[in-house]
């Protein structure tokens, strides 16, 4: 991306809050004009994924980071009371406390600290990132049921001292935008719609199976034995589903075309994925690739 005369590094969220956009810049701003714009060759874009700014670069210097969180950061339970500590991590299913995490205070935390010492490089659990609980967790722009609305508890909370990685000296070089955040509530899925055409896919007439089943406030239904508060257990929903009640496909849904997730049929056309595992229905809204192959201008995808 090329911004008022410099390459702008973009920390892109993967923890799901929707502000407006800002950047950190170490640079002063000039006038871009024709003659530079004819050095590009290519524009190359980066979609960082599953990771929100403070969690790998809330320590950095100059950023909107760890250091100016307020009350914000405070997480309240189901029924919007403070915690009192921040729920367990949970871990396997039935899900149980995780031993390698001690009870943690309510408040951010790093995990590569002293007590609990697990640096980036090993691997944790995977975070909650679906539609509709994102919508719970950002609780009307006050972020603060991230814990008790995540299946893995307190584990959000977590950030890490991100210096060495090497993303760290590209932040360095170039620009931080740490008021960067992702479009559209959940996932990677619809947040990669929203980059290659600013749209959300459509499933007209999705089976029953896919579609999320709500309760009277347009939240997630819960199942009767769902956990009343955050510190007995993550929440219980009766279908979390992909596709909205009014046919938005939102959360991850495979490609009717391959490469899909969903295998074709044995015997059958190797081109489709098999009708019967529900693949998502072609789209025929225009992309970004369509615009610029409209101009003559190569582009290519790679995930």
């Amino acid at each position: 991306m090329i911004s008022s005369g410099r390459v702008s590094f973009l920390g892109l969220a993967g923890l799901l809050t929707a502000v407006s956009g800002s950047a950190y810049a170490a640079a002063p701003s000039a006038k871009t004009n024709d003659k530079d714009l004819q050095k590009i060759r290519h524009i190359i874009v980066i979609y960082g994924e599953n990771r929100s700014f403070d969690n790998l670069y809330g320590l950095y210097p100059g950023a909107d980071g760890i250091a100016d969180a307020r009350l914000g950061v405070e997480q309240v339970d189901n029924d919007g009371t403070p915690l009192p500590r921040l729920p367990e991590v949970w871990t396997g299913k039935p899900p149980v406390p995780d031993p390698a995490y001690p009870r943690l205070p309510n408040r951010p935390f790093q995990l590569d600290g002293s007590s609990i010492n697990k640096p980036y490089t090993v691997e944790t659990r995977d975070l909650v990132h679906r539609f509709y609980q994102n919508q719970e967790q950002i609780d009307g722009g006050k972020l603060d049921k991230f814990a008790a609305v995540s299946d893995a508890g307190g584990l959000v909370m977590g950030y890490y001292d991100g210096s060495h990685m090497k993303l760290w000296k590209l932040a360095q070089q170039y620009t931080l935008a740490d008021h960067f955040f992702m479009g559209a509530f959940g996932g990677s899925f619809l947040n990669h719609m929203w980059l290659a055409c600013a749209c959300t896919p459509v499933f007209p007439a999705a089976p029953a199976t896919l579609v999320a089943q709500l309760d009277g406030e347009n939240r997630l239904a819960r199942k009767p034995g769902s956990p009343a508060g955050a510190l007995e257990g993550p929440p219980q929903f009766v279908l979390d589903g992909a596709v909205t009640p009014d046919g938005y496909g939102v959360n991850t849904l495979q490609p009717l075309y391959q490469p899909s997730g969903i295998p074709p049929v044995a015997a059958g056309d190797n081109r489709f994925a098999d009708p019967a595992k529900n693949p998502l229905p072609p789209q025929t809204l225009d992309t970004i690739g369509d615009r610029l192959s409209d101009k003559g201008v190569s582009w290519a995808w790679y995930a």
